[in-house]
């Protein structure tokens, strides 16, 4: 980028005196520690005012120049005779350094003390200085060193460590006298100074100074003091920074009155501040210390009780441990091999035994199941005939008369019918017999079957309950009796309790227990035995086993033997219960219904989140749909056929309706078993609103449909009604509600206070007593309590 500049070369003059040549050696030296540049020098006058000094002084001592230019240390002299222009090499620093160094590096240093060696740094930094010196010192005037006979030095020698000394003191006298060239005089630049030179620059070799001078010993001593100073200031500005530094931390420190309370009541000595800093300290009254004290006591006594608690804890844990052990020491191994192996030896013997037995039980309980299956069909199919046959035949008496062609069905179809009506005549015969007069025709359960058949059910059955008792006949008891099987692991339990609870035998036994708990359900009808579950022999033995008193000497919080009585019931009897609800049930029989619901709300309703639960919960809620589709059927006849209350029309549509009213009062049953939500839709939406309500609705408002309204309210349970505080019935009550006070203004018509009384009672259990009060202030009617 710059184009080198030509090397300045030139030839040094004889008549130089010893403090130029020293000067210019110096700054050739010393150069490369200025910056880096490029510009030309106007040292040209300087030069020029030191030659004239030098000549002025030859002139005043002319013994000193009395040798003539010889006598000078000059390297121009000596080649004079040559004619030609010695130029010297101008040496880079480090090169001069690095000789230095080296020659220095041969002398023997001795040991020194730190003012040796800052005096010697400072005669390293001199040496340059002192070896120009020492080389254009003439040997004329060195008459007091002791170098003035030594030879001249070569070009590239480097003198020694005398001849430096030397040379120095010889400047030192000199200095001492005045004989020398102050580099303090100031020098005024002339352009006339560039013409005179030898050797005239050009434009682009000119130099300018932008860096200081080289400056002397002296000014360097001046500085170094002065930046020492300057960095002792420094140094005692960062000293006071780091005090007030201190101060603000111990001033931020002092704001936390608690800890320093803390640290008075441990007796802690209090921080020292320096600079005198006194902290603002919190001042500290007897009840902020009894405060503390109680907290600490308190503390204590915490610490103290829970430490009591472990104790004990531990201690009962040791009498335990104690009470093991001995119990550990007594039994012996043998005993307990023996026992185990015996065990083992059993429970596989016990399998296989179930493994033999268990396809038989499978198949008697199929039977007996089918049996009772084919009958309820055969009854349901029965009622459905009997229902579609006389529906048929009052619509022909209503439509055309008395039909003249009979047919072989219609034969059937009229033989049906009269055995319907001869069953109806039995059951109502019986009624009265039995003093039963709160009954309406269609209420009854039309479950009864021909002599015949019925003998044929009852010898089936049992036959199946004698195959059940030859099942096990050539099995040991041990193997076949519920308590006997039981007894084996009760006495596991005793003996080896801890590996008893740790094999979760209570999870097994209700799967080992299953057949021979299904073999004793074989002949058990949930829908019509009298005979309870709880009386049955399989669930006294497993109750029993249960709870017993040993579970208080073993120190068991929860027994899980406890559950293995509900686990039977539920994985065992509630399926079977569940098979019962959809193939065998009459929904429309009462009396099955409160055995079905008196068993499921006794031993079903602990168990509602298990699987067969639900399942059975599923079973149940269809089998009311279902009923509720096939077997409620009420026809709509005109008014003017069912003004005879004797006629065929009105006694059929009578039967069907009460039908249903009883079938209502077999859905609410389940009310506290199914959630209220399903059950209301059930009972009000699919049978009173669709079914009942528009009976209600076409007939004439008498005692009869006091009665009917009566017995609808009857069946609807009065947990529906608590809490209902609006004043207004249920919404799905609001059309009911609605017909029973128009009921009251038409009987009012009539004048019959005791139905309007009946009405009314009915819309305040209902919960309707906005309606109530209306038609009580309307028509004054007093309730009777």
């Amino acid at each position: 980028m710059f184009r080198k500049p030509n090397r300045n070369l030139r030839v040094r003059r004889a008549e130089s005196s010893g403090e130029e040549e020293e000067e210019g050696d110096r700054s050739q030296v010393e150069r490369p520690r200025r910056p880096v540049g490029r510009g030309l020098s106007c040292g040209t006058k300087k030069r020029k005012e030191e030659e004239a000094d030098i000549e002025k002084r030859k002139t005043e001592d002319p013994a000193d120049t009395s040798t003539g230019t010889g006598g000078l240390l000059s390297f121009t002299e000596e080649r004079e005779g040559e004619g030609v222009a010695f130029r010297i090499k101008k040496p880079s620093v480090n090169a001069v350094v690095f000789k230095v160094q080296k020659k220095t590096e041969n002398v023997d240093v001795p040991s020194r003390s730190p003012d040796d060696s800052r005096r010697g740094s400072e005669q390293e930094h001199s040496e340059p200085e002192d070896l120009e010196c020492y080389k254009e010192e003439s040997p004329g005037s060195a008459s007091t060193s002791t170098s003035s006979s030594a030879s001249p030095l070569q070009e590239g020698e480097i003198p020694d460590a005398k001849e430096i000394r030397a040379a120095r003191r010889q400047r030192k006298l000199a200095r001492a006298k005045g004989d020398f060239i102050s580099l303090h005089v100031p020098h005024e630049p002339s352009d006339s100074s560039q013409s005179e030179s030898d050797n005239e620059l050009d434009d682009h070799e000119k130099r300018i100074k932008f860096a200081p001078g080289v400056k002397n010993l002296n000014e360097r001593i001046a500085e170094e003091m002065a930046s020492s100073s300057d960095s002792d200031s420094k140094n005692l500005e960062d000293d006071d920074e780091q005090d007030r530094w201190e101060e603000q931390q111990i001033r931020k420190a002092v704001k936390y009155p608690q800890a320093m309370s803390e640290h008075t009541l441990r007796g802690d000595s209090p921080p020292q501040v320096k600079r005198h800093v006194e902290p603002k300290l919190v001042p500290i009254n007897m009840e902020d210390i009894k405060k503390k004290l109680t907290t600490r006591i308190a503390s204590i006594q915490e610490v103290h009780r829970s430490h009591l608690l472990d104790s004990e804890k531990y201690t009962h844990d040791l009498e335990n441990s104690k009470n093991v052990l001995e119990k550990l020491e007594k039994s012996s191994s043998e005993q307990s091999f023996k026992f185990f192996k015996e065990m083992k030896i059993y429970v596989e013997n016990f399998v296989d035994c179930l493994n033999e037995k268990i396809h038989q039980i499978n198949e008697l309980e199929e039977e007996m199941f089918q049996i009772l299956k084919n009958r309820a069909r055969t009854l349901l199919e029965r009622r459905q005939d009997n229902l579609r046959n006389e529906s048929v035949a009052v619509q022909k008496l209503s439509g055309n008369g008395v039909t003249s062609d009979v047919d072989t069905s219609d034969d059937m179809m009229e033989k049906q019918i009269q055995d319907c009506e001869l069953r109806r005549r039995k059951r109502r015969r019986r009624r009265v017999e039995s003093g039963e007069e709160d009954h309406f025709e269609g209420m009854s359960s039309d479950d009864e079957l021909t002599t015949d058949l019925e003998n044929n059910i009852q010898r089936s059955r049992e036959n199946i309950l004698v195959q059940c008792k030859t099942i096990f006949d050539d099995v040991h008891e041990d193997f076949c009796r519920i308590k006997n099987v039981l007894c084996k692991f009760h006495e596991w339990r005793v003996r080896f309790s801890e590996s008893y609870y740790d094999a979760y035998i209570s999870l097994c036994l209700h799967k080992i227990l299953n057949p021979l708990v299904r073999l004793q359900l074989i002949g058990w009808n949930p829908l019509e035995d009298v005979t309870d579950l709880d009386q049955m022999p399989w669930y006294c033995d497993l109750e029993e086993f249960c709870f017993t008193k040993e579970e208080n000497e073993n120190n068991i919080e929860e027994n899980a033997d406890h559950k293995v009585l509900s686990a039977v019931i539920e994985k065992t009897v509630v399926p079977r219960v569940s098979g019962f609800i959809e193939h065998v049930w009459d929904p429309l029989s009462s009396q099955q219904t409160e055995r079905l619901v008196c068993f499921c709300k006794t031993h079903v309703l602990e168990n509602e989140s298990s699987k067969t639960v639900k399942d059975l919960i599923t079973c149940l809620v269809s089998r009311l749909k279902k009923a509720i589709e096939d077997d409620v059927y009420i026809p709509l006849y005109p008014k003017r056929v069912l003004e005879d209350r004797n006629s065929p029309h009105s006694k059929f549509r009578e039967r069907q309706f009460w039908s249903a009213v009883k079938l209502l009062g077999n859905v609410t049953c389940w009310d506290g078993f199914l959630e209220e939500g399903t059950l209301q839709e059930l009972s009000l939406d699919k049978l009173l609103n669709r079914y009942l309500l528009l009976v209600l609705l076409n007939a004439e408002p008498n005692s009869d449909a006091v009665t009917k309204c009566s017995k609808i309210v009857e069946c609807l349970p009065q947990s529906w009604f608590k809490g209902i505080e609006s004043g207004s019935s249920l919404t799905r009550l609001s059309n009911f509600s609605k017909h029973l006070e128009q009921c009251i203004h038409a009987v009012h018509k009539q004048n019959d206070r005791e139905s309007m009384e009946i009405l009314t009672s009915l819309l305040m259990k209902i919960k309707a007593q906005n309606s109530a009060e209306e038609v009580m202030e309307k028509y004054s009617i007093a309730l009777r309590t």
